[in-house]
């Protein structure tokens, strides 16, 4: 399981996790603009680097996922972190932070890198070694989600969706949080669909759901109305009852049935 692009959407959607997870939740992550950067002429690739808005306002994360066992990491993210000065800013200031799983994967060699271990500018994180995240840290109870097994990010999953639901949240936070809550799970179950995941989570408002958005967004190319005409058309195939699909897309009930007709005729 690839799991540096999913690190990548969480941490471009909800960045207060990153902060949360390294210890500073005190940094405003709107101050940062996180970004993926590839030095083609050497094929090195980092995995993530949020970068200061404002040049010598703070430091540049360069993060790395590690999801296996690897006696290179640290000279890996050595190298990186030189291409990334060099093609760069030689003066900007930075922090390394390296995400595990668990402990028992960092590499064993580690004398080597005892002068960057020990000093300030590197910041390793086990995440099953992270304390419950509380109620109201949500992204950094994502990025557990994230480094536990399937059971229990399920279990996870369940508890979360449901309290998230009845917190006072925004409905546009709500709804990337459900939606990347649906993307962890299908990682962890990735013979189930989406709509089966759903259905395990009790996403009961079709529009916070990924399908609907994905939906949307592809419709709107489109223009409005044939947006909302595919949305209607996909949730129809999807089983989801007239009322629903009306009270999701605006159109009569009249319109909904007909639509449905034409499915059934086709």
């Amino acid at each position: 399981m690839k799991r540096d692009s999913l690190f990548f959407e969480l941490f471009r959607d909800l960045p207060r996790g990153f902060f949360e997870a390294i210890g500073r939740p005190e940094i405003d992550p709107r101050q940062y603009e996180l970004k993926a950067i590839e030095y083609k002429e050497t094929a090195v690739r980092l995995d993530g680097v949020f970068q200061p808005l404002v040049a010598g306002a703070g430091p540049a994360y360069i993060w790395e996922a590690q999801w296996y066992s690897s006696n290179k990491v640290y000279a890996n993210l050595l190298s990186k972190v030189g291409r990334f000065l060099e093609h760069g800013n030689p003066s900007q200031m930075w922090i390394a932070v390296v995400i595990y799983p668990t402990r028992s994967l960092e590499q064993k060699n580690l004398e080597p890198y005892e002068c960057l271990l020990n000093s300030n500018q590197m910041v390793r994180v086990y995440l099953d070694e992270l304390p419950p995240a509380p109620a109201d840290r949500i992204e950094l109870g994502i990025l557990q989600m994230i480094g536990a097994g399937p059971e229990a990010a399920l279990r996870q999953a369940r508890t979360l969706v449901p309290a998230l639901k009845s917190a006072k949240y925004s409905s546009g936070f709500r709804r990337r949080v459900i939606q990347f809550v649906e993307t962890v799970i299908l990682y962890q179950f990735p013979k189930l669909s989406r709509e089966e995941i759903e259905t395990m989570l009790q996403v009961t408002d079709v529009r916070e759901t990924r399908v609907f958005q994905e939906a949307l967004q592809e419709g709107r190319e489109e223009g409005r109305e044939a947006a909302i005409l595919d949305v209607a058309n996909r949730l129809l195939q999807l089983g989801r009852p007239i009322a629903e699909v009306v009270e999701a897309t605006g159109l009569t009930p009249t319109k909904v049935r007909s639509l449905k007709k034409r499915m059934r005729t086709s």
